[in-house]
């Protein structure tokens, strides 16, 4: 096949597949954008940055979206006009940058949201200059630079922001319109990203102090487009960066489950398929780090995920929120336009049909090849395939106290599972329980996790410590957790010291429906287990616990929680009130319907010993120096 052929016989079926997503998308869109405008009229809310940054967002993250599909190959293929969305940004551009214009955007400013959607707009006329930027007048072209320009001297946050400088002050200088300043501003954030280095690819989120899904859409998706577009003059970083991103990708292609999801964990989940953005990106860069038949693989199979999903809001439009429209899982820096940050997704558009990518034998994801157990030490993070969902136990992401309000359960549970998502917490409620321990004081507050120190990540288990508590009582109770598996089982064993009468609470992953009655909550004290027509989840208290309990959530009366749909039933060992030092141990399962689990037996217990058993005649040989005899506790 020749390059940027447009015959239908030769076109890779997945590539039209991947065309017509993205045409699902700007189709909706088309209807909204008004002639003569800088922003498109999404419905939703608001963010805390301000009306000119929401307009400006609704308008520079559909420009990203617009421009892969523009940039694609296969004219044939596509059912909108080309010249339609490239005249309509082209002019939107020219009149939002322009300060005369009743549609001015306005300036960059500190530590501003402008800066975030520049970096956007930078992208959108780099990958699709032949139809954004080429066309405008030289006149236009130092309009918009001067726009661009205004993020000199503008405090960026201390995190994956600081891409957003570097990205605008690049643009300029390769077009014509830098100052010699830039590149001293540019080298000194590339100094200041390269210092939250992990290790193996691995980023902490500056100020956030957190690793999620941003080192995937943030960390490696910038590095390589800037490598590739203006990293000419600085090899030895363009070569740094490249192979921080070859290590990556073997680690992050485990965060998939063989449906396509990626685990739910972390901050801007309504971001969606974005977290697979780096995947066919670094094939158009050149990284031989998958086999390009697997990076298609993950790259199509997550697309396929979110649009088998009822994700878009009452205009066509992407709603705020993971497999639908749920506001409440969403930050306050996030508006109606914030969702088209899953432009990222689809990056595979800039692969041309002949491409490798395309064309080369599919390979299936580690979740569809069997279960497994990735440890990422660097990160703090261990990742299991299990049935082909995958679950992340987080041993060591953190949320800074200045961003707790961003949620701190979005990376202090004890495990996130693909397929079972997890609860929020509703304005005015309790802190999450599910998939967490956490501790309750005596007037009855909910403390959760927020910092964890790793203490061991490997094949076989974690263990990591952490505080639960705040600095405004000085409510601390102190926590050592080991966890080790087997299969859908989680054996849990949780060291404590209570300088206050703390009860402590293990909850279950927390099952959601569309339908309440699918909910069920069945068993007693020390084995309970919950359904919801497809899931099961089950807790058996072994050492520590007094009762067990469940929290409801119904829809119509109560405020959802789950990030799946508006009922949920979250099932939870708890303790008596406990001050001084102890143990806890419990085991918790999740897994299908039909699997039906059944309690185990305790056969012996002694001091770093445990072999249980169950009814089936499987034996779970448990060795770890912390476990007492329990038998003797009961």
């Amino acid at each position: 096949m020749s390059r940027g052929s447009d015959s239908y016989l030769e076109t890779p079926a997945e590539y039209i597949e991947c065309l017509g997503y993205a045409e699902r998308l700007l189709a909706p869109l088309q209807a909204l954008m008004l002639p003569s405008m800088a922003d498109i009229p999404l419905q939703g809310r608001g963010s805390n940055h301000g009306l000119a940054a929401d307009r400006l967002e609704s308008f520079a993250r559909p420009c990203l979206l617009a421009a892969h599909w523009l940039a694609a190959t296969g004219k044939e293929h596509k059912k909108l006009s080309t010249a339609f969305f490239s005249e309509w940004f082209r002019q939107g551009l020219v009149h939002g940058t322009d300060p005369c214009s009743l549609h001015y955007w306005g300036p960059c400013a500190n530590q501003h949201q402008h800066v975030v959607e520049m970096a956007a707009l930078v992208l959108a006329l780099e990958m699709a200059s032949a139809d954004l930027w080429e066309p405008l007048t030289h006149a236009e072209k130092a309009q918009v630079a001067r726009w661009f320009a205004t993020v000199r001297g503008s405090a960026l946050h201390r995190n994956n922001h600081l891409f957003f400088g570097i990205l605008p002050l690049s643009f300029l200088e390769k077009h014509g319109f830098g100052k010699p300043m830039d590149r001293i501003c540019i080298d000194h954030w590339f100094d200041v990203l390269e210092s939250m280095s992990l290790g193996g690819g691995w980023f902490i989120d500056g100020s956030n102090e957190s690793v999620d899904h941003y080192n995937a859409f943030a960390f490696h998706y910038y590095s390589l487009w800037w490598a590739n577009l203006y990293g000419a003059g600085a090899p030895a970083r363009v070569n740094r960066w490249r192979e921080w991103t070859r290590e990556f990708l073997p680690d992050y292609v485990h965060f998939f489950s063989a449906a396509g999801e990626p685990v739910p964990f972390g901050r801007s989940l309504t971001y969606r398929f974005a977290a697979s953005a780096p995947f066919a990106l670094a094939e158009k860069c050149g990284l031989a780090s998958l086999a390009p038949g697997m990076a298609r693989r993950v790259s199509m199979q997550c697309l396929r995920f979110f649009f088998q999903q009822d994700i878009l809001q009452n205009q066509g439009a992407l709603s705020i929120g993971w497999v639908d429209d749920f506001p409440t899982l969403s930050e306050p820096y996030s508006c109606a336009g914030s969702p088209y940050w899953s432009a990222k997704g689809f990056s595979a558009l800039l692969l041309p049909p002949d491409s490798p990518f395309w064309t080369a034998r599919e390979i299936p994801l580690p979740s569809e090849a069997g279960d497994f157990s990735h440890p990422i030490p660097e990160a703090g993070l261990l990742l299991r395939g299990d049935g082909g969902e995958v679950e992340l136990l987080n041993a060591g992401t953190n949320i800074s106290g200045a961003n707790d309000h961003f949620g701190p359960y979005k990376w202090g549970k004890l495990s996130y599972r693909t397929a079972c998502g997890f609860e929020v917490r509703p304005t005015g409620a309790l802190y999450p329980i599910d998939a967490s321990l956490t501790a309750q004081g005596e007037d009855g507050t909910l403390h959760g996790r927020q910092w964890t120190y790793p203490l061991l990540v490997s094949t076989e288990q974690v263990c990591y410590s952490y505080a639960l508590g705040d600095r405004h009582t000085q409510f601390h109770a102190q926590v050592e957790s080991h966890l080790l598996w087997r299969g859908g089982w989680h054996f849990q064993l949780h060291r404590y010291v209570a300088h206050q009468p703390t009860r402590f609470l293990l909850g279950a992953h927390s099952l959601a429906s569309r339908e309440a009655a699918d909910l069920s909550v069945s068993g007693e004290f020390p084995f309970v287990t919950a359904e919801n027509g497809r899931l099961a989840v089950a807790l058996q208290a072994l050492m520590g616990f007094e009762s067990s309990a469940s929290r409801l959530t119904l829809a119509g009366r109560d405020h959802r929680s789950h990030i799946l749909a508006a009922n949920s039933a979250a099932l939870y060992l708890q303790t008596p009130l406990l001050t001084g030092t102890g143990t806890l141990v419990a085991l918790s399962w999740v897994g299908p319907l039909a699997a039906s689990p059944k309690p185990w037996s305790i056969v012996s217990s002694s001091a770093g010993r445990l072999v249980l058993s169950q009814a089936n005649g499987s034996d779970w040989e448990i060795c770890l120096a912390e476990i007492p005899p329990i038998l003797e506790a009961l």
